[in-house]
C-alpha cells in the first residue's frame, strides 16, 4: 500500500504543509503504521512553465528526511504529484529487482507524470497487450505497466476516463484469458488508485473494492485505507490517499469516480464524473 499526493494551485508554491508538517502529512503517512511502512522509496515531480522535474529515492522517506524537505522546498509550482512507496510484488521477484530508482514514482513521460496506489496483479499479462509501448518499460513496478497504459491510449486520443476505462476493460478481458494460470490470486488488481498530469490538469481516480472498506486509513483511522480525499477552494486543489490534517474541509473521494482539476481564469476548478 502506497500514499500519493497532488497539487494544483493558482500561484507556484509548495506543498511543505501537505508533505511534511501537517499531523498526517505523506512523510508522517510514511511511517504511522510500524508493521507497514512506506519504506520502498519515494518521489516528487513538479513542472516550471512547460518543463518537468522529478525527484526520486529508492530509499526510505523516513531515513531521507532532510533531502525529502530540500526536494519538496524547491518544487515551488502550480502542480506538484508526491508518492512515498510500500511495494507490492505480483510477479515474486527478488527484492534486488523491485527497488530501485526505476521502480519508485512518479514516472514521467514527456509532459506527463503519474503515481499510483494499488497493486496489479497480473503485469505481465497487461505488458504484452502495450504492444510497441512494451519496450518503455524500465523497471519492475507493477504500477508502470498502469502508467505505460494510459499514457498510451491519451496520447492515441483518448480522455483520461476513456483511458481508464480501457485500462479496466483491458484488465477484465485478460483476466478472464489468464485467471486458471493464477490460482493464488483473486482479482486483477488491488486499488486503481491514480493521479495523472500534463502540465495544464490534475486528474485523480479512485478504485478500490469492498473487501477494502474494513482496512482503515492509516493516521486518523475515520476512513477506508483506500478511499482518497480532497480539499478544493479558488486558490487551490489538494488530492491525497487520506487527509493530512482536521482542521481543514476535507472531502471522501468515492470509490469509482474521476477528479479533474484545472485552473480557469483566477480560479481552480473541478469536475466529478463516475465511470
Amino acid at each position: 500500500m502506497c500514499r500519493l499526493f497532488g497539487m494544483l494551485s493558482i500561484e507556484p508554491s509548495n506543498a511543505s504543509k501537505y508533505l511534511l508538517e501537517d499531523p498526517c502529512s505523506l512523510h508522517n503517512q510514511s511511517k504511522a503504521n510500524p508493521l507497514a511502512r512506506q519504506g520502498d522509496g519515494w518521489g516528487i515531480g513538479y513542472y516550471s512553465g512547460r518543463v518537468c522535474h522529478l525527484v526520486k529515492s529508492e530509499k526510505p522517506v523516513y531515513e531521507e528526511y532532510e533531502d525529502f524537505a530540500s526536494a519538496v522546498g524547491k518544487a515551488d509550482s502550480n502542480l506538484i504529484l508526491a508518492h512515498v512507496r510500500r511495494a507490492s510484488n505480483p510477479r515474486g521477484l527478488p527484492r534486488t529487482k523491485i527497488i530501485s530508482i526505476e521502480n519508485s514514482q512518479p514516472f514521467k513521460h514527456e509532459n506527463y507524470l503519474f503515481v499510483h496506489n494499488g497493486t496489479i496483479t497480473i503485469p505481465d499479462e497487461v505488458e504484452e497487450s502495450l504492444g510497441d509501448w512494451r519496450s518503455r518499460i524500465a523497471g519492475f513496478n507493477d504500477s508502470e505497466v498502469y502508467f505505460w497504459f494510459i499514457v498510451k491510449a491519451m496520447t492515441e486520443g483518448a480522455s483520461f476516463a476513456d483511458a481508464v476505462r480501457q485500462f479496466e476493460g483491458t484488465l477484465s478481458e485478460l483476466w478472464e484469458m489468464n485467471r486458471e494460470k493464477h490460482p493464488d490470486k483473486l482479482h486483477p488488481y488491488i486499488g486503481l488508485n491514480a493521479l495523472l498530469s500534463d502540465g495544464e490538469r490534475l486528474y485523480a481516480y479512485c478504485k478500490h473494492d469492498r473487501d477494502d472498506e474494513s482496512r482503515k486509513s492509516l493516521c486518523f483511522e475515520e476512513q477506508p485505507v483506500f478511499q482518497m480525499s480532497y480539499l478544493v477552494s479558488q486558490e487551490r486543489l489538494i488530492v491525497s490517499s487520506e487527509k493530512t490534517n482536521k482542521d481543514e474541509d476535507w472531502k471522501p473521494f468515492k470509490s469509482g469516480h474521476i477528479l479533474i482539476g484545472e485552473i480557469d481564469g483566477k480560479r481552480v476548478t473541478i469536475r466529478l464524473q463516475g465511470i
